[in-house]
């Protein structure tokens, strides 16, 4: 059976992994860790919070998954890659940067499953920040050589002109989202749910530009788990379709609690947390990596000569 049809059910997995890590894979995080080719009938996904992951979620509780997955929680997306690079996960929802660094550095991975993020800028608790150009010379949190770097020098802009800002080194998500509680940061580029908790709690939210926030993270595979786990990528991708179809066709209150108690988040913000409009699996598109990779040839992240041959179009098939 060609799973090429099947991909939309790979994007679920994005949203429901991360959801689902919240709730029933804590126990995945930390303690010993099986090996990811320990077990071919279970896929093993590394996720951090996003809501790419909610069509997974939404199939694990619905019972859509015929062969089981484990989900593993990560904090920052540096954990995340070196779980990647040693085997301790088959996959892992990343943006398209990571899945290129990945490759450029020797690790044998795919990026068959184009995955639907939400991302927004967040301001800080100080009363002066209302708008973009309030930011001019404002400490701004992000971790350096990510999409949220590539992000914030695309989206802090005004008049065609960079706006000057002092950088923060903040890797964790949810320390970002601290400081800017704190007023120790005044700006930063956050994921949801993170950004709709924050506007929850009275702090500024601005929408970054379309080509910023969609066509822009994926889920990634080690080469070896592609070819020892068809089975489970089957299974995967066939549970996937099945929760895009329940979420396009019943409202949100009947799933609001997989927002909420897999998230962790409030009724109100589970209320109101904007999601992205999730589809039929697809695979990435060359031409959206080529932006991102030319701003990483640009500074220095990979080699001139790298380009991304063989990290998208791959059919998986049975």
């Amino acid at each position: 059976m060609k799973l090429r049809h099947r991909l939309t059910g790979a994007i679920s997995l994005c949203a429901t992994a991360l959801v689902l890590m919240t709730a029933s894979i804590s126990s995945c995080s930390g303690g010993k860790q099986r090996g990811a080719e320990s077990d071919s009938s279970v896929l093993i996904i590394g996720v951090m919070p996003s809501v790419d992951y909610l069509p997974i979620a939404i199939a694990e509780q619905k019972g859509f998954f015929a062969k089981p997955i484990r989900l593993v929680r990560f904090s920052s997306p540096m954990e995340r890659d070196a779980a990647l690079q040693t085997g301790a996960v088959d996959a892992s929802v990343t943006d398209y940067m990571g899945a290129m660094l990945l490759q450029s550095k020797g690790t044998k991975v795919q990026l068959p499953i184009a995955c639907q993020g939400a991302f927004r800028l967040v301001l800080g608790k100080k009363p002066q920040l209302n708008t973009l150009a309030d930011l001019r010379g404002g400490r701004i949190g992000l971790s350096s050589n990510t999409l949220i770097e590539y992000a914030t020098e695309h989206a802090l802009v005004e008049g065609g002109q960079p706006i000057p800002y002092e950088r923060v080194e903040v890797q964790r998500i949810p320390i970002r989202l601290e400081m800017l509680r704190s007023g120790e940061l005044d700006g930063a580029i956050l994921p949801e749910p993170y950004a709709s908790m924050a506007a929850a709690e009275g702090l500024k939210v601005i929408d970054l530009p379309s080509h910023l926030t969609s066509n822009i993270t994926g889920l990634v595979f080690l080469s070896s788990s592609v070819k020892a786990k068809e089975s489970a990528l089957t299974s995967f991708v066939v549970g996937y379709d099945q929760a895009v179809a329940y979420l396009n066709t019943h409202p949100r209150e009947e799933w609001i609690g997989v927002l909420q108690d897999l998230l962790g988040i409030t009724p109100k913000v589970a209320k109101t947390l904007p999601l992205p409009t999730y589809t039929t699996a697809t695979q990435p598109r060359e031409e959206d990596l080529l932006p991102i990779l030319d701003w990483m040839k640009g500074r220095g992240l990979v080699s001139p000569s790298y380009e991304p041959t063989g990290l998208v179009g791959l059919q998986l098939t049975d």
